[in-house]
């Protein structure tokens, strides 16, 4: 099916932040305790030593809960220590201070908006955007990558979001059940978060209207191809693009990586 470019409630300027802050913490619980991303560890690891970067500048972050584990697992089990920075359009500052905090400082944060099409020349490292870059339409994407083209800085895209029929409609009736049931899992603890979820039912409406069209919104592999087809002009600059599958999960997660090479 092809891609199609339907709004996402979190995306909005106007959807309040109370909301955006309580469908950001769910997506990252459900990326957590899944582990998603696991997989994709060592591919992060071969771009990182290869550009000498030891920071991960991370845009999009929302919760940013994936972003503790990837820094863990290159830790430990890739023996491979790096730090990190979360950043968003809009930063969810207390769950920021709270990944901070679990890092013992290995991980910032940026309390003020960052533009991930046009990220500061100060913020260096390897940027990433996880499970975030079906959010932007294509002059947006395509003005993403030339950002970090430009400016010879390695970039990775991951998604684990995918446009099928049946994932739609696995999605449609799982969703709902997922936050119903797991809500009262999620912490640190808010009685808000409750509210509204089971009193008056905004979060599951939202979050299912959200997964549905991250689905349609995901770039495929051949997606990713087009936006990249005018940055091939310098040999000095590489890009690759694949999947593999998730280790947790029957499903498979997209990649788009881009870096510079001496």
């Amino acid at each position: 099916m092809k891609r199609i470019q339907l709004f996402e409630f979190e995306d909005l300027d106007w959807f309040p932040s109370q909301f955006r802050q309580i469908i950001t913490d769910f997506l990252q619980y459900q990326l957590v305790i899944w582990n998603i991303y696991s997989a994709i560890v060592p591919k992060i690891k071969e771009v990182m030593q290869k550009t000498g970067y030891d920071r991960i500048v991370d845009l999009c972050s929302g919760s940013g809960g994936e972003l503790l584990q990837i820094q863990e697992n290159l830790s430990k089990q890739e023996s491979y220590p790096i730090s990190a920075l979360l950043t968003d359009k809009y930063p969810n500052v207390e769950a920021f201070k709270r990944i901070s905090e679990v890092s013992k400082g290995q991980i910032d944060y940026i309390s003020e908006p960052v533009d991930a099409t046009n990220v500061p020349e100060n913020l260096t490292g390897f940027r990433t955007i996880f499970t975030a870059f079906h959010h932007f339409p294509p002059a947006l994407a395509k003005k993403i990558l030339q950002d970090a083209f430009a400016k010879k800085a390695a970039i990775g895209i991951f998604e684990h979001t995918e446009r099928k029929p049946l994932t739609l409609i696995l999605m449609f009736i799982l969703a709902p059940l997922n936050i119903l049931f797991q809500t009262p899992l999620i912490r640190p603890f808010k009685l808000s978060r409750l509210f509204w979820t089971y009193i008056i039912p905004v979060a599951p409406f939202v979050f299912t209207w959200d997964c549905l069209v991250s689905h349609v919104r995901t770039y495929s592999p051949e997606d990713l191809q087009s936006l990249i087809a005018d940055l091939h002009g310098d040999e000095n600059y590489i890009w690759e693009i694949g999947q593999m599958r998730a280790e947790k999960l029957p499903i498979e997660l997209t990649y788009l990586i881009g870096y510079p090479v001496s």
